[in-house]
């Protein structure tokens, strides 16, 4: 499955080398979110393709990081680790950017940020998001091999409540005419329509017929997972010679069975904000194999040198998930698998070099399916 990292670009130290590691990006182009958009479509444009490139386009950033570098040392201290263990940033990134090799995402999906203005009570009108797209396009020209849209899909009904037969009724028929008038505005482009979780399988066929051999699947997120994976596998199956992309759709599981031929998720950013790394096992916890059915997987690991009682408010795995809790294999299987990526003590300190693991981590297991 090809994995689209969700996600407005954090435009910080981190992102060139994020760029270089992912190979599908998906992007919003709510107005919450444009102008970091932009801001990174600019950089993409002039040549900011290696840490090495960033570096000679901001030279000030090696005493910026000679800061942070001074930070971490003392943060080690503080918590009883040796300081001399820090590799300073420059040192990582440089060599991360090496390994990855020149490069970003050459294929890109935008979102016409519907759910988002949904979930404020508001309604997004299909000439802004032409607007948007195009605003996209005219900055970014040749970039990328490939540009996706995703329609302005209405969503029927207010946040919190079931929606009428009516207005479900009319939410299609506006998502259609919302298809259509997208359609014409980029006909060199794959426009994906969408096929919500709770609507009739008839619905799919004519998502189907419209599509260009390519459609979304929206699971109900407040659905439980199994159902969710259950539902993705049947239409993903009824849509026999159709490619799927399924929204928000990375976990193990999903990914294992539904035979979705993409995914996306926000994932890969939002666990490094509870202290955790997403890891690939090709083994048992315990080193030993599993079925081959169930492998690769990636497993969610609290890493963060801050236990629980030293995060604050923040809503934390368990104590007993910390890495320190775990067996001799897995906290070296789990360092190793990070320092492929960034040194261990810069995972366990910063929430964006967690987020950088996860990404190749998730990318990995997903691109084995």
């Amino acid at each position: 499955m090809l994995h689209y990292a969700s996600g407005a670009p954090a435009y910080d130290v981190f992102q060139v080398v994020e760029n270089q590691l992912a190979r599908q990006r998906l992007f919003s182009v709510h107005h919450d979110y444009i102008k970091p958009l932009r801001r990174w479509v600019e950089d993409v444009r002039a040549g900011i393709h290696t840490f090495q490139d960033q570096l000679k386009r901001t030279p000030s950033l090696t005493g910026k990081l000679a800061r942070s570098d001074k930070r971490m040392r003392t943060a080690l201290a503080e918590r009883g680790r040796d300081p001399s263990s820090w590799v300073p940033y420059e040192e990582a990134l440089l060599a991360l950017s090496d390994r990855l090799g020149p490069g970003y995402p050459r294929l890109i999906m935008l979102d016409s940020g519907a759910f988002t203005d949904w979930g404020k009570g508001r309604s997004s009108a299909v000439s802004d998001v032409v607007r948007s797209y195009q605003d996209f396009f005219n900055l970014a020209a040749d970039l990328f091999d490939e540009v996706f849209l995703i329609n302005l899909d209405a969503i029927p009904g207010a946040k919190g409540r079931d929606p009428t037969p009516d207005q479900l009724k009319r939410a299609v028929e506006v998502s259609d005419e919302n298809f259509e008038i997208l359609k014409a505005a980029f006909p060199n482009n794959y426009v994906l329509p969408v096929f919500h979780q709770g609507e009739h399988h008839a619905r799919l066929d004519e998502v189907v017929a419209m599509a260009d051999g390519y459609i979304c699947l929206s699971p109900n997120n407040d659905e439980p997972q199994k159902a969710r994976e259950e539902w993705a596998l049947f239409y993903n199956t009824y849509a026999h010679g159709t490619q799927c992309h399924g929204l928000a759709t990375t976990g193990n599981r999903m990914m294992r069975i539904s035979g979705l031929y993409s995914g996306d998720s926000t994932s890969w950013k939002t666990h490094g904000g509870n202290g955790a790394i997403d890891v690939r096992f090709d083994t048992a916890w315990d080193g030993t194999p599993e079925a081959a059915l169930t492998l690769p997987v990636y497993r969610n690991v609290h890493v963060a040198i801050e236990r629980n009682s030293h995060d604050g408010k923040r809503v934390l795995p368990s104590s007993s998930k910390h890495i320190t809790e775990l067996s001799s294999f897995e906290k070296s299987h789990i360092t190793k698998r990070a320092e492929q990526y960034l040194p261990f003590p810069m995972v366990q300190l910063d929430r964006r070099a967690m987020s950088i693991v996860s990404l190749g981590e998730i990318q990995s297991v997903a691109e084995a399916k």
